[in-house]
């Protein structure tokens, strides 16, 4: 063989055309220090056209073998080696496998060994000789093999401690990458969006893309874009019959007809339907290996990837008459309804038109068929229906709402609670509502009935304060909230917080897919610094959403991962494809999803012709528009120069706002235990009856009163400092309180000596006046643990801020409960236990600031929730009472006003409404802002109306 000047062997990789995709070159790349490279993936993939693009990218020495099923004998592949290495390196052909190992070796630069199908050789002799081949060869030799079956080296040994994988998932093409190929390589124009159509249909296979471009060169601009959105792919069966499904034996193929009708293939489901045989255990993992299903890696079963499904769909309807087809859907339907695949079973009667069956089974699921991403198959729903049955209004409000189209969600959610005439089918109808107008344009308060916290804590996060709503959410969140506790974080700036409670949530993926889904989109973005600190990483994660989101029926979710990974590309196809999302979004109604997108774009300075300032300035409106203020304030921060203070100042206005959140109560917390073995139990949690703990009652709104076992202590003996230290012990009921925190905080101006003396003085002092006898006995309330201070919380003990946390809790619960008379009373015990802020007696100091402004917010929400609730049960005068008592706690929300306002109005007390109005335009001039914006007419009785 003979070799070009530069050393490269003749026939050495074949001409490299196509796109080049950098992201796999740097995939590809860690090999140049590793032993191993592998590329697997089924056929079609682009594997050779990769390694080809990488060979001629990188100008390394290489030799380049394709396999041929001649070299399964191990003499016939060594020998092909041997020459291709003897004529790169200028040397006789070596006659064994140790020659040819030393020949490597020669002059000890960097030797690269490419096989390409190297999948003909698998489980031969011939891979026992390759891997002895390079075993023998010194560590300058790199192997890098590509083919459909990973070879079966021994990958335990510690040669082979670093192996480069490179698998199908990563091969498949992206929309900017098709968008690119297309467009830049083949000269085809066509839309970014029908392209996403494009990738979607055919989950990025290359043989599909190209064979799309072959059939699209034929076609008109018009049969392009019908080609584009063909979601059969019908363009690439023809290559399928011929060199992806030809050897297939005939029970294969009935079994993959069979798994069509299947979102999630399991041997029993497939044997259920051809047939008690027990084949489909042997047969599957057969299909798997051959990339005809793919491992689920979310769900135990497998998946069939789109363009099979769609041609083996087509195939089983073919191959057997109408009755026999029919009854087969029929069986599959009620296997997956037994099982609890509601969402692919009625998927089947939706795509028959079998549409009596399909209410039925809404009625007979209830609840389970509405959870999130169920209902994707609504969109087959003939509009006559959706009009007149609220079971499939219902389902078309809940695929609208997974589809971010809130505004349309409500509406026909509206539709289906006017048509409903089941209660199960209110009660789902009534939730959506209320979900759809949480985040969307359209206000109507709380959840309908109201409810102390109807308003999801990660909504609150973007409205106001979400430092606020990190705190008022325990560090050990229940699951729940785990989401809304790391974005609020988020929010609030503080990314070391946010990143342990988004983890966990992001491990949730079989409990609450969304909520994980999600975690795992902003953990893409934000557990590095920047976003494009580790673009490669980021954007394979946010790939990873994208396609489970998309699989899960929550297609605002896929959009959205879509447009993020558009952005990070940085490519100007990358953009087009972004930009084209975002429009596509706000074509839709998903206003979150296109001021998402927009948000992403800047933060990666990728703008369309738009000047970054003037990007941030029409950000922040679209938040503004959505209610989101805290987001609003950081684009108008973004937007200002240095130089100007007005857009940061409006953005600060923006943040002052209430919040209703969660707080654990003070008697929860577990503590370590303590060298003291008198109080070793107590602290690890409550103390136990007969410990000689004593019971204390504390009120901290209005002022400080502790009561001993019954007793009002006395306090006007010990001095200000030392009742200063009982309010922050308070405040942390049960937790340890480092005594350097202590010190610093009240004195401040002492060297730490002093400082800690006088700590101890007013420990004593406040030792003495809770200790019933003042004898040190064992019963005080105040213990040392290790360099900490703690409260104990003994039996029957009690604060009025823990009691104020737990009605709040009850209020939610008896909401979600559909009981809004049990909601009312507690929210108004709630109320009335909130007498003034907490400890006023303390003043402007630092450390009661932050609690004092959140119970004041959550106690103005509260009687905000109280007036709304109030009236939907027709208490018109406690109603507005619970409204003017909002404004009182809180006179700086626009929120309270606008509630008194529509509430005086309604009720017919028009001159105190106009009064009302006027003292609210009077608050509003005092900060500086224009009134002229204030509360309308209309807009409020329709925020305040029951539904």
């Amino acid at each position: 063989m003979m070799s070009t000047d530069n050393g490269r062997a003749l026939c050495g990789p074949p001409q490299a055309e196509g796109l080049v995709r950098e992201r796999l070159l740097r995939r590809i790349d860690p090999v140049l220090s590793a032993r191993l490279g592998v590329v697997v993936a089924p056929h079609g993939t682009g594997k050779t056209t990769l390694l080809a693009h990488w060979a001629a990218r990188r100008q390394a020495r290489l030799v380049w073998h394709r396999v041929d099923p001649a070299d399964a004998q191990p003499e016939r592949l060594m020998a092909g080696l041997a020459r291709s290495v003897a004529a790169l390196v200028r040397s006789p052909e070596p006659c064994s496998t140790a020659e040819l190992a030393s020949l490597a070796e020669a002059d000890g630069r960097p030797l690269f060994i490419v096989l390409d199908d190297v999948h003909l050789i698998v489980g031969t002799a011939a891979e026992t000789e390759l891997e002895r081949l390079l075993l023998l060869c010194p560590p300058n030799v790199h192997l890098v093999v590509a083919g459909r079956l990973v070879p079966s080296f021994n990958l335990a040994r510690p040669e082979f401690s670093t192996v480069v994988l490179v698998a199908g998932e990563d091969l498949r093409f992206r929309a900017d990458e098709a968008h690119a190929l297309l467009q830049d390589v083949h000269g085809l124009r066509i839309d970014p969006l029908r392209t996403l159509d494009l990738v979607r249909a055919t989950d990025g296979w290359a043989a599909a893309v190209h064979l799309f471009h072959l059939h699209a060169m034929r076609c008109s601009p018009v049969e392009r874009h019908r080609a584009a959105c063909d979601t059969a792919a019908h363009y690439a069966w023809d290559h399928l019959r011929r060199h992806v499904l030809g050897d297939l034996t005939a029970h294969e193929a009935e079994l993959l007809g069979v798994a069509s009708m299947l979102d999630l293939v399991t041997p029993r489901h497939c044997d259920a339907l051809l047939g008690p045989s027990g084949a489909a255990e042997a047969v599957l993992p057969k299909l798997v290996q051959r990339s005809l299903l793919v491992v689920d890696d979310t769900e135990p079963g497998l998946r069939m990837p789109c363009v099979l499904r769609r041609y083996f769909t087509d195939e089983l309807r073919k191959s057997m008459d109408s009755t026999r087809y029919a009854a087969l859907r029929g069986r599959a339907v009620a296997l997956l309804e037994y099982d609890g695949f509601l969402a692919n079973a009625l998927r089947l009667l939706a795509t028959d038109g079998r549409w009596a069956e399909a209410r039925q089974l809404l009625a007979r699921s209830g609840a389970e068929a509405f959870v999130p991403g169920a209902c994707a198959w609504a969109e087959l729903l003939p509009p006559g229906l959706v009009g007149t049955d609220p079971w499939f209004a219902l389902a078309e409000a809940r695929r609208l709402y997974d589809d971010g189209q809130l505004a349309r969600a409500h509406a026909v959610a509206c539709r289906a609670l006017a048509l409903a005439d089941d209660a199960e089918c209110t009660a789902i109808a009534t939730e959506l509502r209320s979900r759809s107008s949480a985040w969307g344009s359209i206000s109507e308060g709380p959840l309908p009935g109201g409810g102390a916290g109807a308003e999801p804590p990660l909504r609150a996060a973007t409205r106001g304060s979400p430092a606020v709503v990190a705190r008022s959410l325990c560090a050990d969140s229940p699951e729940e909230d785990l989401l809304a506790a790391g974005v609020a974080s988020v929010l609030a700036g503080d990314r070391r917080t946010a990143l342990p409670p988004l983890r966990r949530c992001a491990e949730l993926l079989d409990k609450d897919r969304p909520a994980a889904l999600a975690a795992q989109l902003v953990l893409a973005l934000f557990e590095t610094e920047e976003i494009c600190t580790a673009p490669d990483t980021t954007a394979a994660e946010i790939e990873a959403v994208q396609r489970h989101a998309w699989l899960a029926g929550l297609s605002w979710l896929a959009r959205l991962a879509d447009g993020m990974l558009a952005i990070l590309s940085g490519s100007t196809a990358g953009e087009e494809i972004a930009d084209a999302v975002a429009r596509d979004c706000e074509r839709r109604g998903d206003a979150w999803g296109a001021a998402l997108l927009h948000s992403v774009a800047l933060l990666a300075c990728v703008s369309s012709g738009v000047p970054e300032r003037e990007g941030y300035r029409a950000l922040a409106a679209e938040f503004r528009a959505l209610g989101a203020d805290v987001l609003a304030s950081w684009a108008l921060s973004r937007a200002a120069s240095p130089l100007r203070a007005d857009a940061v100042a409006s953005a600060a206005e923006m943040l002052d706002k209430p919040f209703v959140g969660a707080r654990p109560t003070l008697c929860d917390t577990r503590l370590d235990s303590t060298d003291r073995k008198s109080a070793a139990g107590c602290l690890r949690g409550r103390a136990s009856e007969g410990s000689g703990i004593p019971s204390l009652a504390v009120t901290c709104f209005g002022g400080l009163t502790v009561h001993l076992d019954g007793a009002l202590v006395d306090l006007t003996a010990v001095r200000p400092r030392a009742r200063t230290v009982l309010r922050l012990l308070v405040l942390n009921a049960g937790r340890p309180v480092h005594r350097e925190q202590l010190a610093s905080t009240l004195w401040a101006d002492l060297d730490e000596q002093r400082a800690q003396h006088n700590l101890q003085v007013s420990i004593s002092a406040l030792r003495h006046v809770l200790d019933l006898q003042g004898t040190g006995d064992g019963r005080r309330a105040i213990l040392r643990q290790d360099d900490s201070y703690v409260l104990i919380v003994g039996p029957g003990s009690w604060s009025d801020l823990a009691e104020f946390d737990r009605l709040l809790q009850e209020a939610d619960r008896y909401h979600r409960r559909r009981a809004p008379a049990r909601a009312v009373a507690a929210l108004q015990s709630a109320v009335d236990l909130y007498t003034d802020d907490v400890f006023p007696e303390e003043g402007p100091a630092e450390w009661v600031l932050v609690t004092r402004d959140r119970y004041r917010l959550r106690a103005a929400r509260a009687a905000g929730a109280l007036a709304r609730t109030s009236w939907s049960l027709g208490q018109e005068q406690q109603a507005v009472g619970a409204a003017a008592r909002s404004v009182e706690i809180n006179p700086w929300s626009d929120e309270s006003w606008r509630l008194l306002i529509a509430l005086l109005r309604d009720s017919g007390e028009v001159a105190e409404a106009e009064r009302t109005r006027r003292r609210y335009c009077d608050m509003l001039a005092s900060l500086g802002i224009d009134s002229g914006t204030g509360p309308g007419g209309g807009e409020d009785r329709d925020h305040v109306r029951p539904a």
